[in-house]
């Protein structure tokens, strides 16, 4: 475990993880997807197989059945081309609330489809209480592209993640994500002052997501 600031870190399997855990009051995470690229599909980079890539649906039920005590509120996010029927994985005491679009600003090329989108499925009742800066919920991110660590073959945007840290959590609301991955949650939590748990299974990952949201949060204590 390694406690960056507000951020709390394990590495480890979320499955094994999670029931000593205290509940989250938001669950954003991106999970292994459904299409996500099979083994050794990075091994030319050096960068080691997705956890899980066999069986992501399962791992995903899993993860939920772990928990101590489910979140209130859970954002799921896939790419635009991923089956949404994975997210049947989802407890139904977790009711569908809405979808959001989080566009980048250059589409990219996926085989015949035009990709460049991914989609934050939100769960969970009732939504944040109203203030000056969140009223109703929007569909639609502010456009950005992904963030490219390295080190990580699957970055995602830190304004993005900031937009949905932005409207499913709030004050002192801890933040988890299971797959934390290169720790994009954590770096967005970090810029916005939300308390973080994340779980990553693959070390080299977890000492990646340990060193961004370190760095992020000096930066916002210098700010």
């Amino acid at each position: 475990m390694e406690v960056i600031g507000n951020a709390t870190l394990y590495c480890g399997d979320c499955r094994e993880i999670l029931p000593t855990l205290p509940a989250a009051d938001a669950l954003i995470t991106d999970p292994v997807w459904p299409n996500a690229p099979g083994p050794g599909a990075w091994a030319e980079h050096g960068w080691p197989d997705l956890r899980g890539i066999e069986n992501p649906q399962g791992l995903l039920a899993e993860m939920f059945a772990s928990m101590s005590q489910l979140p209130a509120r859970a954002v799921i996010v896939l790419r635009n081309d991923s089956d949404p029927r994975f997210l049947q994985a989802v407890p139904a005491a977790l009711p569908y609330f809405r979808t959001q679009l989080l566009s980048y600003v250059l589409p990219g090329r996926i085989g015949r489809k035009l990709g460049g989108d991914e989609l934050a499925y939100g769960f969970g009742s009732p939504p944040l209480p109203y203030r000056d800066d969140r009223t109703l919920m929007p569909g639609r991110s502010p456009v950005a592209q992904p963030t490219k660590p390295s080190g990580h073959p699957c970055g995602r945007s830190e304004k993005h993640f900031q937009f949905l840290v932005h409207w499913w959590s709030t004050g002192p609301d801890v933040v988890l994500d299971p797959f934390m991955g290169g720790g994009t949650t954590g770096v967005a939590c970090a810029q916005l002052g939300q308390p973080f748990v994340g779980i990553e299974i693959e070390p080299k990952y977890f000492d990646l997501a340990c060193e961004r949201i370190d760095q992020a949060q000096r930066q916002q204590r210098i700010a």
